[in-house]
């Protein structure tokens, strides 16, 4: 479905306050975060250097962001966002059912989620929010069911395709499926009376032209709700996308799987630039992207880190240009961390991991949460891999309040989040 055909669901919300968007950012199989961020001090980074081996980082490579720690070297962009107070670090977050320890998981006391170190298990409960029980929908669904009684069509929308975390609301997600935003979308992709020029074309001309009381129940059903959709690309097709804006320094990765991430984000800052033109007032969405690739048992992922650095940079350039910063937070999640110790050229599945929040309202500057022993045999690890030592509950509650949910809200949103001691990590204002 091209971007006019997406839009064609959307109505407007009704949300008290200043517009609000959440940018999630999934960095798809399972982020090497120990090499995004390493020790600057001596002792600490000898100990480092001895437990990743050859994937250790070269200290004089490191770009310092306090007296302890420093970026990976080709993170420059992401370092000076830290420095200006607008990107903030969660150290060791992941999934659990409940707080836990190298001692509790070994004298088998512990409660872990399941399939830990499985790409699709554990990516799953990222998505749904939870790893204590078994939900039927993502937390983005949950959240906007939760602001909305009336399905509000616009709030969820996605330029990776399905996924599972806005999958399951009252209102479907959005799908842009084209990296492309143009007034002439709806006519070239073959949506809209006698669009033509092509075989899905003809089809949409067909359904058009079906009678959507057919005696056919299915077919009718299935001809009004695709009317339905139709007549809104038309409404919307004539205004939406006047005065859209262009935008630099997106660029595409190295070796790239799956639609360029810095095409996604150029997307989602194209429709946040006219967000003033969806019918109604705009108020709350949540984005999903997804940076394919970060799987790397072979290979260090050196080009991603870098990649992931600057298109985050474009995209809060592109923020600032629309000087809507303070309105847009953009957060990574990941399946989870890697193991400490290399396999081979690579690293293994891991559990927790580091996550980045970027945004005007994002405390930044500051490392959240508790950053791990990067030792060999560290009390922190189990099986060569750090356990988390905050829940994705915390650190997606904090954020999912900034957005505006009340405590009865997040309840419902996140639904485990109290078996933690923290709720609100306090890296939002």
């Amino acid at each position: 479905m091209g971007l006019l055909g997406a839009l064609s669901s959307l109505e407007a919300a009704d949300v008290e306050g200043d517009y609000k968007a959440l940018v999630v950012i999934l960095l798809e199989g399972g982020a090497d975060v120990f090499n995004m961020v390493a020790p600057i001090q001596d002792d600490a980074y000898r100990d480092y250097q001895r437990v990743r081996q050859r994937l250790a980082l070269s200290k004089e490579g490191l770009l310092g962001i306090n007296d302890t720690y420093g970026f990976r070297q080709n993170m420059g962009r992401m370092q000076q966002l830290f420095q200006d107070k607008k990107l903030a670090l969660i150290a060791n977050v992941g999934t659990l059912v409940q707080p836990t320890t190298k001692e509790a998981i070994e004298d088998g006391s512990a409660i872990l989620p399941l399939q830990l170190f499985a790409h699709n298990t554990q990516r799953d409960l990222w998505m749904l929010g939870s790893a204590a029980e078994a939900l039927r929908n993502g937390w983005a669904a949950r959240t906007g069911d939760a602001f909305y009684v009336t399905p509000n069509p616009y709030f969820n929308v996605t330029v990776a395709g399905n996924n599972l975390m806005q999958l399951g609301g009252r209102a479907e997600a959005i799908a842009f499926d084209d990296a492309y935003i143009s007034p002439d979308t709806m006519r070239y992709y073959g949506f809209g009376p006698e669009a033509g020029g092509s075989e899905l074309g003809n089809a949409y001309q067909d359904i058009y032209e079906t009678d959507a009381n057919t005696t056919q129940k299915l077919m009718g059903a299935m001809v009004k709700k695709r009317l339905d959709k139709l007549h809104e690309q038309e409404i919307l097709g004539g205004s939406l996308f006047q005065g859209v804006e262009d935008f630099d320094g997106f660029s595409t990765g190295v070796h790239e799987v799956g639609k360029p991430l810095g095409k996604q984000l150029e997307i989602v800052a194209k429709i946040l630039s006219v967000r003033a033109n969806f019918p109604g007032s705009r108020k709350r969405q949540i984005f999903f992207v997804n940076h394919h690739g970060w799987d790397t048992h072979d290979s260090d992922n050196e080009h991603q880190v870098g990649y992931l650095s600057d298109s985050l940079g474009a995209f809060y350039d592109a923020l600032e240009k629309m000087q809507i910063t303070d309105q847009v937070t953009t957060l990574t999640i990941s399946d989870f961390g890697r193991s400490l110790s290399p396999n081979g050229a690579g690293s293994d599945h891991g559990w927790g991991s580091h996550a980045f929040v970027m945004g005007g309202a994002v405390k930044g500057g500051v490392i959240y949460g508790t950053m791990p022993q990067l030792i060999p045999d560290s009390p922190d690890a189990w099986s060569d891999r750090m356990i988390p030592t905050t829940s994705m509950e915390s650190y997606l509650s904090t954020i999912v309040k900034w957005f505006g949910a009340t405590e009865e809200e997040l309840d419902v949103i996140f639904p485990n989040r109290h078996a933690f001691m923290v709720t609100d990590m306090g890296f939002m204002r």
